[in-house]
């Protein structure tokens, strides 16, 4: 399997360069060990990946990968090989800028994605686009695997267990297994009066 990676912004780096100084120089509260031990010479980042997002109404509308919208830059970041965030950049009027920096489960469950995608005989000899798909009203992420033709999606934490496993699932299956958590949502999200669900 050989992945492929959408043109970065130019100024990525150097824009999530003293984003991550200043997270290292904190070291505070909820910050990973392995982050807050890393030193920054021994840091290094991934190829830069898309987020993509589909609402409830998407879902329940039947829509599919083709409907996504595309969200903030993502990339990993790894000290001495091992990841320990995933930091994010957003698109603002034409430039990017510091989004946010995850130090939770999410940048190593998608390296253990990518390793479960490498040994899969089903992409052996194929090249894909690596994308990250959220679906926020139901805690979703799924590593997205993008061909021509194909995709392949493989949750990773912190989607509910209940809801999907970590695994290789077509668009088709994935969406059909999510399909009754989005109307439960939804049914949910329509009988609120508070305004406060989902906010």
């Amino acid at each position: 399997m050989q992945l492929t990676y959408p043109k970065a912004p130019s100024n990525g780096v150097q824009t999530l360069r003293p984003a991550l100084q200043a997270a290292l120089q904190t070291q505070g509260f909820g910050i990973n060990r392995q982050f807050a031990n890393a030193t920054p010479g021994k840091i290094s980042l991934s190829e830069a990946y898309r987020g993509y997002s589909l609402s409830l109404e998407d879902l329940n509308q039947g829509k599919g990968l083709k409907d996504a919208k595309i969200g903030d830059w993502h990339y990993l970041v790894f000290s001495d090989g091992v990841t320990i965030a995933d930091a994010q950049l957003a698109d603002v009027r034409g430039h990017v800028e510091f989004s946010s920096l995850n130090h939770g489960t999410m940048a190593a469950a998608t390296v253990g994605a990518l390793k479960l995608a490498e040994q899969s005989p089903q992409l052996q000899g194929k090249t894909v686009e690596l994308r990250v798909l959220f679906v926020s009203a139901i805690h979703l992420v799924a590593i997205w695997l993008h061909a021509d033709g194909e995709d392949v999606l493989i949750p990773i934490e912190p989607t509910p267990k209940e809801l999907a496993v970590t695994q290789l699932y077509s668009e088709a299956a994935l969406l059909a297994l999510l399909k009754p958590a989005a109307n439960q949502a939804k049914q949910r999200f329509d009988a609120d009066t508070s305004g406060l669900l989902g906010s």
